[in-house]
């Protein structure tokens, strides 16, 4: 019988001597806080009665980034909440370590679906003194682990006291999942403020429909090693149809190199790419005899079309090793770069990856977001924390970079008005107001004062045409801004 063990050699024996997991890290992430945790809610804003694929999203924002870029993180959290209708909380933290944010979630965990960490928050990192996803490899490993935060009822233990988790028991499946969505890490590629308002001005434009989505086609690049395993090649039909993928690998495709890959990415034809390949935090290994190391400069200077990535690449999402002043982790170059289209990456922080991928791309391709998707997949393949040491190993580097609640369907067609009329101001004991239009927004008060903006709120007209027709208020403490830009019909049916 084909058991556990059985799948974890074969596929530990496909990795080799450049395929990267860390054994070290940066002081600056073990070390604890200077000062004492604080967090502020920002924003509650409820559910309203379209919520049906989200019921919450708990959203965690580094505090001295919020004041650098509150209207782009306050925007983000309405737009989330336009297009899924979830209650989405805005949590502003300062000085937090791993155990403060675990503490926080769980505090929200109440129809929770998933978090959204928004700047340098404070990683939880696992260590084995051993690791099993590399054959011949007894040494000691430590990584970044996000399931840390997604495993709710788990139990996590620090057994030597050095603010590093190495046994875990329990009930050891995630209830949530979580994203982050961070430029800390990209050295001199990009500076970190004007990296983060890049990246949130063009998650916004996908979410108000100014990017297309065709719903058409997908691509999987495989290296030689993995191209006759289960699920690399064609799981990916999955997410958009039978017909509607490419597959690329050495054996059948005479143009497979890293040149070819390069040119791929900058196929507006794809819209997900799986990319099997080896790979360290900062480059991809050459693809065959003939390529050459693919280091994460290229890929953030290569300009990229499609929407998400799956890196089945080793360390290829370790944001947080020592970025050098040239190149950052491979996984912030495909998210971050300013010629790239990619919101999300799904990928590991170590050695090891997703496999069994046909319970990841349906889910995918029913609708729902990245973070569903992952978390499903953990839930419901095969190997369900059995032999935990490999598991371990293969698995708990696994995290996504950039925006866990896109879905590769979105259209705002079914969302986007095409004229609003506000005859008074909608006081839904929310924060922030947000009236979004492809057309135009009127605010024509039926009697004086009926439009008052209450004292603490923020309220967003974003239409081509915004016209306030008649008297309305917005006093001292609360806010109106107008904004030209309006909502579009996406989708390339």
């Amino acid at each position: 019988m084909y058991g556990q063990d059985d799948i974890y050699t074969e596929l530990s024996n496909l990795f080799n001597e450049h395929d990267y997991s860390p054994t070290t890290i940066s002081s600056r992430y073990t070390q604890l806080p200077n000062g004492i945790f604080s967090h502020t809610q920002i924003l509650n804003i409820p559910t309203s009665n379209q919520a049906e694929l989200l019921h919450k999203i708990l959203i965690i924002i580094d505090s001295t980034l919020y004041s650098e870029l509150t209207f782009e993180i306050n925007r983000y959290a309405y737009d989330i909440h336009y297009v899924y209708g979830c209650n989405v909380i805005m949590e502003r933290v300062n000085f937090e370590t791993c155990q403060d944010i675990k503490n926080l979630i769980i505090n929200n965990q109440a129809n929770l679906d998933g978090c959204v960490f928004i700047g340098d928050i404070a990683p939880a990192f696992y260590e084995a003194d051993k690791d099993y996803a590399i054959p011949g490899n007894s040494s000691y490993v430590v990584w970044p682990c996000d399931m840390y935060y997604m495993d709710l009822t788990g139990t996590w233990t620090d057994s030597d006291n050095n603010n590093i988790f190495d046994l875990y028991s329990g009930d050891k499946r995630p209830e949530i999942f979580v994203g982050r969505i961070s430029t800390s890490n990209m050295g001199n590629l990009i500076d970190e403020i004007e990296g983060m308002r890049l990246y949130l001005n063009k998650n916004h434009k996908y979410w108000i429909g100014h990017r297309k989505v065709n719903k058409r086609y997908g691509l999987t690049y495989t290296n030689k090693d993995w191209q006759f395993e289960d699920g690399f090649v064609d799981a990916i039909s999955d997410l958009y149809g039978d017909n509607y993928y490419d597959s690329c690998r050495p054996k059948y495709y005479l143009q497979f190199g890293d040149k070819d890959y390069l040119r791929k990415l900058n196929n507006n034809r794809y819209e997900f790419v799986q990319l099997a390949a080896h790979s360290n935090f900062y480059y991809h290994c050459p693809f065959n005899s003939t390529s050459s190391n693919i280091y994460g400069d290229t890929i953030y200077n290569n300009t990229i079309k499609a929407l998400g990535i799956n890196l089945f690449c080793c360390s290829a999402c370790c944001w947080t090793e020592d970025s050098q002043p040239n190149y950052a982790f491979l996984g912030g170059d495909y998210v971050y770069s300013p010629n790239s289209e990619i919101l999300c990456a799904v990928g590991c922080t170590k050695a090891g990856g997703m496999y069994q991928f046909q319970y990841f791309y349906p889910q995918l391709g029913n609708a729902k977001t990245m973070g569903q998707a992952l978390v499903y997949w953990w839930r419901h393949k095969d190997l369900i924390l059995n032999n935990i040491p490999k598991e371990i190993s293969w698995n708990f580097g696994l995290t996504i970079i950039g925006d866990p609640l896109v879905n590769f369907y979105h259209c705002t067609n079914s969302t986007c008005t095409d004229e609003i009329i506000l005859y008074s101001y909608d006081n839904n004991n929310s924060p922030l107001s947000y009236y979004l239009a492809s057309e135009s927004i009127t605010v024509t008060p039926q009697t004086n004062g009926s439009f008052t903006i209450p004292n603490g709120d923020h309220c967003i007209l974003n239409a081509p045409t915004v016209l306030i027709d008649g008297e309305f208020l917005c006093p001292l403490g609360s806010t109106l801004e107008i904004l030209n830009e309006g909502c579009r019909d996406n989708c390339d049916e």
